[in-house]
């Protein structure tokens, strides 16, 4: 006899009654199919492992343990009808069998059909990378090991919605016969869908089990009319149950010798063998281990502890729903001891250690979240809210436009400020994919998690993560940094394929010292096509002058729209201002526009208050904006459009830098030397930084264009030199610009070799322009160089500026470990004109560094020689000179 034939539910319900039993037949029929039910459904649980090996038992044995369970949590004494049994035992035999590929007719093609197989294989090729694009070939055509690993994540996450249908599928056999878990057909209309909804809820939140599950089912005809069924009743013993059992039935030493679980799979392993069968004592199930927890074993008592933990919560719960439904309520409350560790480690027991609950916690939320979700991690910035707020927005529109199919022009966000009975407020719309309660108040509200990390996305909009789409959000932190302009904050929202009456408001209204109240919206709040709003009060109408008046203008106030127009240069939705003071509604930005738009006119965007420089900086910047190029990365994307222009801009003894890097569309950083903008990545979670996503052969391709549009330009030997240094930086070559001085004036690379071919000079004389430059300015003079000397730029200019303590080096490119400056190029040419490798040039010369010094003579002034400090000598090779 099985052990589940003798427990009590069996005995009273599917059993053969030693008394007159009027319902015997009926009663047969229930016990019959079952048995054969089981049969079938040991074939597939059998399987389990082959696919999850690293799992503990989920074979037969898993499923029968359930109906001692059953009887354990209710002490044998629940009120139950035989078709309620049936249907509780079919939910035991098919709850875990699809974690296992043979649960599926069709095998793992029948996987590769959902969307869920898409988003999986996508996030495994991405991995760490989440902007990295996939194909669809690869979608198509994956690794084996890949393919392997979604195949087991996917059985893990689709195995209990299976469920819900495996009751009702069939098998065909090579005798194209069908067969079924449940072979009498009737039963199976019966119950075989109600099977698989139980046997599905075990992975519902408590919550779900009265909004998914149908209310008490009367009997069908072929049954007497008490023998109803109430599935929220039988829900609740299956995930009490199921959660409860965990033994040393479910991890055996010897299976757990063959299959050698991975490391974290072990532990489970471990603290189940040590457990002895659970037993119940005045309302709490008490568990107890064979033997001690040793201090190697450390991890797996904890694992244990977390897992007791969640199967006293699940009783509770439990508990809690059948006495507020007037339902018959479990023996079992809770777990013994779990509220006292040193209680605990009496039952299971420690060797040489004792338990302290030592885990990080957070105990004041609130004032985290004030702090790393405000001022501590954005500074004193006030623009941050405005910027997460945005970034977020655009974020839900490009995830809507993929997943509804829309083009690249499709979406909007409004930025609207305006005042009411509350006070001055900015608020935010977009139309977006909007959100669900589910993640309104989980995601969104989980300080430190991004919704786009987490598998809630898999779920809320299966199919994303398969398409192009990357988040600009990484760190879940960005909404909280609205509580930087004030405690008051509404956030109103539907999802965009949900009814306008289905929009939901959440309402802080002291900040996040109280808890949030989710409300739904009243009709004149209602969001017509989807979407999100969020209006933010503020504390201080003197916020939004700060915001309008930057320090690099401290006497110039910029409309919003200026403001806006230059902190989203590049942003991929239409960008409007609503002023509701003045009822005033303009456009700012288009999508993509700066693409396309005039070149000139995306300088002016980026540089504030453009009109206010000198008439000779914009007569210069202009005839520069010609050479302004797009640069795509390889797969074609654009990430920069931008010239090279190493003037500085003055107004009013500011410097102001024309060139940005913008995250998201959002202007994080600026360039110098560079007009125009690149597209970059958040270096950090306050997405301050961003650096731009350029590749290198690209980087260099559009520098070394620009060296020949800037030659055409015919700006000044001068100027030049100062446009190679840059060029150099980039890693491009500089073709016709001068790049250094000699005796004879400006010199190209090219000319530079001709003319040391042509000379033959022994050495060359290499030196500092700055240092000549304040040599000249202090003994108010000129130097009459060596004809063999040459004055270079030894430095690389700083081109990407973090705006914090924080050093960037980019671009990162490099010539034997040193960045590439002219000096480095003007080495290149002399090796090239002796004929020799650079690097071998560095070994036989003298060359200045950081622990070394060279001085020389440079030339002379009225025939006096000029010696130098920090000079390089560079000798010729010995058959340069035969």
């Amino acid at each position: 006899m099985n052990r589940y034939e003798q427990t009590t539910i069996w005995n009273r319900n599917l059993a053969v009654q030693y008394e007159s039993d009027l319902y015997s037949k009926e009663r047969e029929l229930l016990r019959v199919t079952f048995e054969n039910f089981r049969e079938r459904a040991k074939v597939l649980a059998s399987e389990i492992h082959v696919n999850l090996p690293d799992f503990t038992v989920h074979d037969i044995s898993h499923i029968d343990a359930l109906w001692e369970m059953t009887e354990l949590i209710t002490d044998g004494d629940y009120k139950l009808t035989p078709p309620e049994v049936f249907v509780l035992g079919g939910a035991f035999l098919i709850h875990d069998l699809g974690m296992g590929l043979a649960a599926f007719p069709e095998g793992v093609s029948e996987l590769k059909k959902s969307m869920l197989w898409k988003d999986t294989v996508a996030s495994l090729i991405k991995g760490e990378d989440k902007r990295r694009k996939v194909t669809d070939h690869e979608l198509q055509n994956p690794s084996k090991e890949i393919e392997k690993e979604a195949t087991n994540e996917i059985l893990r996450l689709l195995h209990a919605k299976h469920a819900e249908n495996l009751a009702q599928v069939s098998w065909t056999g090579t005798d194209k016969n069908k067969y079924y878990l449940i072979e009498n057909s009737e039963l199976r209309e019966s119950y075989g869908k109600l099977i698989g909804q139980i046997a599905h809820s075990h992975w519902w939140s408590i919550e779900e089990l009265q909004d998914k599950l149908p209310t008490k089912l009367g009997a069908p005809g072929m049954f007497p009319q008490d023998w109803t069924v109430d599935p929220i009743k039988l829900a609740c013993l299956l995930r009490v149950a199921d959660a409860c059992h965990i033994d040393d039935r479910r991890a055996p030493g010897f299976l757990r010798a063959v299959r050698k679980p991975s490391s974290y799979a072990d532990k489970h392993w471990a603290f189940q063998q040590k457990l002895y069968q659970p037993r119940l004592e005045r309302g709490r199930v008490v568990y107890t281990s064979k033997s001690p927890f040793r201090i190697e074993e450390v991890d797996s008592w904890w694992l244990c502890y977390e897992t007791l933990k969640l199967i006293d919560s699940e009783l509770r719960e439990v508990d809690s729903l059948l006495a507020d439904t007037n339902r018959q309520q479990l023996r079992a409350i809770g777990v013994a001891s779990i509220s006292n560790l040193e209680r605990l480690s009496k039952l299971i027991t420690v060797d040489g250690w004792q338990p302290v609950d030592t885990k990080i916690n957070v105990g004041n939320v609130a004032k985290l979240v004030k702090q790393l979700g405000g001022e501590q991690l954005y500074g004193s910035n006030l623009f941050a809210p405005l910027r997460e707020l945005i970034q977020n927005a655009t974020d839900a529109i490009r995830a809507r436009r993929i997943l509804e199919e829309e083009d690249e022009s499709w979406g909007k966000v409004v930025v609207r400020t305006g005042v009411d009975e509350d006070g001055y407020y900015i608020e935010v719309e977009d139309s977006g994919l909007g959100m669900s309660p589910k993640v309104l108040t989980g995601p969104f509200l989980d300080f430190g998690q991004s919704f786009w990390s987490t598998k809630l996305m898999h779920e809320e909009f299966p199919g994303l993560e398969s398409k192009p789409f990357s988040s600009t959000g990484k760190y879940g932190v960005g909404f909280f940094s609205v509580f930087m302009w004030g405690t008051k904050v509404r956030v109103s929202t539907r999802r965009y394929d949900g009814s306008r009456d289905s929009t939901s408001v959440l309402e802080f209204q002291n900040g996040v010292d109280d808890r949030p109240l989710l409300r739904n919206a009243f009709p004149d709040e209602y969001i017509k096509n989807g979407g999100t709003k969020i209006r933010v009060w503020l504390s201080s109408k003197d916020i939004i002058k700060r915001l309008l008046e930057p320090r690099a203008l401290r006497n110039y106030k910029l409309t919003y729209q200026e403001f806006l127009e230059n902190k989203f240069p590049t942003l991929n939705v239409d960008l409007y201002y609503e002023d509701e003071i003045e009822n005033t509604k303009a456009k700012v930005i288009s999508s993509n526009d700066w693409k396309y738009m005039d070149p000139l006119l995306l300088i002016k965007r980026t540089i504030i208050r453009y009109e206010l420089l000198s008439d000779s900086s914009k007569e210069e910047i202009e005839n520069f904006s010609k050479n302004m190029r797009i640069i795509k990365n390889e797969d074609g994307e654009v990430v920069a459009r931008a010239l090279i222009f190493p003037r500085e801009l003055e107004y009013q003894e500011e410097s102001l830098i024309g060139g940005c890097v913008t995250v998201g569309g959002t202007n994080t950083n600026s360039l110098t030397s560079v007009l125009g903008v690149f597209i970059g990545e958040p270096e950090s979670a306050s997405r301050d930084t961003g650096i731009p996503l350029v590749e290198k052969e690209k980087m260099i391709e559009w520098s070394s264009e620009q060296s020949k549009l800037i030659a055409e330009l015919n700006c000044g030997d001068e100027l030049a030199v100062e446009c190679a240094s840059v060029i150099r930086a980039f890693g491009g070559e500089c073709n016709n610009l001068k790049i250094s001085k000699n005796k004879v004036g400006y010199l190209s690379y090219s000319e530079i070799v001709s003319l040391i071919k042509a000379s033959a000079f022994k050495e060359i004389i290499c030196t500092s322009d700055s240092s000549v430059f304040l040599y000249e300015k202090e003994h108010k003079c000129t130097i009459d160089l060596l004809d063999n000397a040459f004055i270079v730029d030894v430095g690389v200019p700083g081109i990407l500026q973090t705006g914090s303590n924080r050093f960037v080096n980019w671009p990162p490119i490099r010539f034997n470990d040193r960045l590439l400056s002219l000096e480095s190029y003007l080495e290149q040419a002399i090796a090239e004109a002796y004929g020799i490798d650079q690097s071998l040039m560095y070994s036989t010369s003298d060359i200045s560094d950081d622990d070394y010094s060279f001085s020389g003579k440079i030339g002379t002034v009225s025939n006096n020689d000029v010696i130098m400090e920090g000079i390089n000598k560079i000798y010729a090779p010995v058959t340069i000179m035969q």
